[in-house]
């Protein structure tokens, strides 16, 4: 994937932001949500709970990344409002030298399936 100018200006735009040629830090959830094969994210319900990027050089307009996503823990908890699923991610940007650029880990937080039937 190549990080393009437009997306970035938009990207900016959208979270209201002065864009300055430079990719915000919170870019990359762009990247978490992109699609892992066999698994339906979001379910219905799903709710965005926390988010973690950890930077190992800046990303900058025109950097070709590969990145691997994949689903790193499931578990579930009881609370006030009945049990709830959590879906950890884990996000691995690297680029074309496989240098690792940044690692990312968000937990999604759905109603258990047992709820919605």
């Amino acid at each position: 994937m190549k990080i393009k100018l437009e997306d970035v200006r938009r990207f900016a735009e959208a979270i209201g932001i002065r864009f300055n040629d430079r990719v915000p830090a919170t870019f990359v959830g762009t990247l978490v949500q992109a699609n892992i094969p066999g698994v339906e994210l979001p379910a219905p319900g799903m709710i965005h709970g926390e988010q973690n990027i950890t930077y190992y050089r800046p990303l900058c307009v025109g950097d070709s990344l590969n990145y691997k996503k994949c689903v790193k823990d499931v578990y579930e908890r009881s609370g006030k409002l009945g049990k709830r699923m959590f879906v950890v991610l884990e996000t691995t940007g690297y680029d074309l030298a496989g240098e690792l650029v940044f690692a990312s880990s968000s937990v999604l937080i759905a109603p258990s399936k047992e709820e919605g039937e």
